[in-house]
């Protein structure tokens, strides 16, 4: 049996990355592992967006700087319903030093902390599982290579599919939703705006999105199960090079720690795409619990974390909801609606911040910079 009482990490996505990078930063020994045999490939965009939150955490590490120097910066979204311009939403009066939506492919935002985690003296150890969690108090962690690790902590960030979820026994609570989404990345043979999202509203099957990772690439994603459906008729793409399709549900874990087993990110809560807070969420959990470790507070974790995940459920949901049911009154509104309100600067702001999810709890040990409510997060 290992002794050497490190912070184990199961899962190494951007969640787990994110935690070992927080965790080695604030000087406490990890280990993280991951079933699997390398980062997201590199053809797969998956989780895009970073999110200003998750740009002033990282910011302390270096990894901003480098996310920053090859994302594409997202500004706004121009939406249209049937193909004609409905309204525009900026996000550039966000009181946030970066109010845009960094979008970059999942792959590259993890081969980054991979990378700075090496440079840290941390390496990913691929192709280990974790098998089973001994006494969630004092937690002895079973490796599929047959070593127990004697950890000060253990941190699931695997995933839906949790092993550290399921091996100390915590539930899933909530509720799958109907329709299936699809994805295709695209790559354009002439420039595009790579600052503005694309949304368009089709009357009777719901909304559909084109989200820029450069001025020559973009993902479309919407309901329906064909992906080809989201881009036919569009003119200039040379080729695709990722699709998929995909159910979604609204749960999350009826905990987030027990004794000192943690969840976070997928392993704790699901949710629908549409406003892109998935990934942002995790790596908030991680950052969170890493701070609360340093201090040793982490019996605080659960308290801080359930409120702010249950608020973003019940926000995607609604958002989701409205993308899904295109006929709704609200749409009908929204056209003349949106160019009225947003010329109230304070009305633009809180929209703006709402956008980029600045409107919930910001973490308490980031500086001042959003004049926000900064309650722990």
């Amino acid at each position: 049996m290992a002794h050497h009482r490190v912070i184990l990490i199961a899962g190494a996505g951007p969640v787990g990355l994110a935690a070992a990078v927080e965790l080695t930063r604030r000087g406490l020994p990890v280990r993280i592992i991951d079933a699997g045999e390398g980062p997201t490939p590199p053809e797969q965009s998956r989780a895009l967006g970073t999110l200003p939150t998750t740009l002033a955490i990282l910011a302390a590490s270096g990894v901003s700087a480098r996310l920053l120097a090859e994302g594409a910066r997202i500004t706004g979204a121009d939406v249209a319903r049937d193909g004609h311009r409905l309204f525009s939403i900026e996000v550039s009066a966000a009181r946030t030093p970066t109010p845009f939506i960094l979008s970059l492919p999942q792959g590259r935002t993890e081969r980054i902390m991979v990378e700075w985690l090496a440079a840290h003296g941390v390496g990913v150890e691929w192709n280990l599982a974790l098998e089973d969690i001994v006494d969630t108090h004092k937690p002895r962690a079973i490796l599929a290579n047959g070593e127990t690790v004697a950890a000060r902590a253990v941190v699931g960030c695997d995933g839906v599919h949790s092993r550290v979820r399921e091996a100390v026994g915590i539930p899933w609570r909530g509720e799958g939703y109907p329709g299936v989404f699809s994805l295709a990345d695209v790559r354009f043979s002439a420039p595009i705006d790579p600052t503005r999202a694309k949304v368009n509203i089709r009357s009777g099957i719901g909304g559909s999105a084109l989200l820029p990772f450069g001025p020559h690439a973009g993902r479309y994603i919407g309901l329906g199960g064909d992906p080809e459906a989201l881009y036919n008729g569009v003119s200039g793409i040379e080729a695709v090079t990722w699709t998929s399709r995909f159910s979604v549900a609204f749960r999350r874990a009826e905990r987030m720690a027990k004794g000192r087993v943690f969840l976070a990110g997928d392993a704790a809560h699901v949710h629908s795409p549409v406003g892109g807070r998935g990934m942002n969420l995790g790596i908030w959990d991680a950052a969170t619990l890493a701070f609360l470790l340093a201090e040793g507070r982490e019996t605080e974790y659960e308290t801080k974390r359930l409120p702010v995940v249950d608020e973003v459920l019940k926000v995607t949901r609604q958002m989701t909801d409205m993308v899904s049911r295109p006929g709704g009154p609200m749409l009908w509104l929204l056209p003349f609606a949106m160019p009225l309100v947003t010329r109230v600067p304070t009305v633009a702001r809180r929209i703006a911040e709402r956008a980029l999810a600045l409107d919930l709890p910001q973490p308490e040990w980031l500086a001042a910079d959003y004049g926000m409510n900064r309650d722990a997060g």
